[in-house]
């Protein structure tokens, strides 16, 4: 928070990967934070909500500072679709995780969801850096897998 909203001009530095950045590990941030708010059992939800909390409030001063107002509807498609929250628990083993009914789990996601997504939209698009997807394909290839001459399988 202190070094981005004191320096500015550090949010348009990018990574040396075109599919890394600040904005998606923060979102990232967000995700997992608004995930194990909503019922993952096990998880601290206390740690959840103070680190939640403290990263939305620097989204939404960062914005600011770039006087991008929150996209509520973003053209992009919705981040996670019910089928990816469905394959989504489908990994992370719903009947031994989730505390809350699945149904309230998911609406809840979303009400997190619209606390911040509508800033990182904005900042996507402002700073042309693409936000990452909740869950990603099953052919997607880690970075740490690939190199100039190849890939690990």
């Amino acid at each position: 928070m202190e070094s981005h909203l004191s320096y500015p001009v550090l949010c348009y530095f990018r990574s040396q990967h075109d599919n890394q950045s600040w904005l998606a590990a923060m979102t990232t941030i967000l995700d997992t934070c608004a995930l194990v708010m909503v019922g993952i059992g096990g998880s601290s939800a206390w740690q959840a909500l103070l680190t939640f909390a403290m990263a939305r409030h620097a989204i939404v001063d960062i914005a600011q500072v770039f006087r991008t107002a929150p996209i509520t509807r973003h053209a992009s498609k919705d981040r996670l679709s019910h089928a990816d929250f469905d394959r989504m628990l489908s990994i992370v083993r719903p009947d031994q995780g989730w505390t809350e009914d699945l149904t309230d789990a998911e609406r809840r996601l979303i009400e997190m969801r619209e606390m911040y997504e509508p800033y990182i939209a904005a900042l996507s698009e402002f700073l042309l850096m693409p936000l990452p997807p909740w869950i990603l394909s099953e052919d997607t290839i880690d970075n740490w897998k690939t190199s100039a001459w190849g890939r690990i399988q």
